[in-house]
């Protein structure tokens, strides 16, 4: 990981935590930034890689063959790349028509960085599935408690991001929980992918 993507990471993570607009001064916001920030893919991926393992170790339990679980795996990584893009895409008309369109860079940067931290914050839950792959009460709790993490932390970047108030932060944050989900579902019903 260079230099600039650690920077990237330390800057986001500090808006999260203090939610000080004044910190988009230390991000690459022009296009040149915003299409660096699509990075944050690759320095995410072994957070996001333990995740897939550990959802297709659930899905195909502990029979499955290998073929079956590279198979199921590669899907499942189509399917969360889909999953990052589709806000990104729709938050574009989204943003402009609330007048918020000359902060897209922002948006784009900011949320392309922090899904790099959210995938590493994420990674308990693949683990538990690896090594636990049948406790389902577990497993719930934990989706549960580290989302609420995930989703406050962003509801904080958002508002520092956007320079936009409380509610419409929420609002933002669940319409891309939304989009994230059915964006998941519907390219995995286009794969075909089979599970259980």
């Amino acid at each position: 990981m260079n230099e600039a993507s650690v920077h990237a990471l330390r800057t986001v993570w500090q808006m999260m935590r203090t939610m000080e607009s004044g910190l988009l001064g230390q991000l690459d916001l022009s296009p040149k930034g915003a299409r660096a920030s699509f990075r944050a893919i690759l320095v995410a991926l072994p957070s996001l890689a333990i995740g897939w393992v550990g959802s297709a170790r659930v899905i195909l339990g502990a029979e499955a063959t290998a073929e079956q679980m590279v198979s199921l795996i590669t899907g499942i990584a189509l399917s969360g790349l889909v999953e990052w893009m589709v806000p990104l895409v729709v938050f574009i008309p989204l943003l402009w028509a609330v007048g918020l369109g000359p902060r897209y860079n922002a948006f784009l940067v900011t949320t392309n960085w922090a899904g790099a931290i959210f995938a590493f914050l994420a990674v308990p839950i693949g683990v538990g599935r690896i090594l636990f792959p049948t406790a389902a009460e577990f497993d719930a709790i934990l989706i549960l408690v580290i989302l609420g993490i995930i989703s406050a932390l962003y509801w904080r970047l958002l508002r520092a991001a956007l320079g936009i108030g409380g509610g419409q932060a929420v609002a933002f944050v669940f319409i891309s929980l939304l989009l994230s989900m059915l964006s998941s579902y519907g390219m995995a019903e286009a794969l075909g992918l089979q599970f259980g």
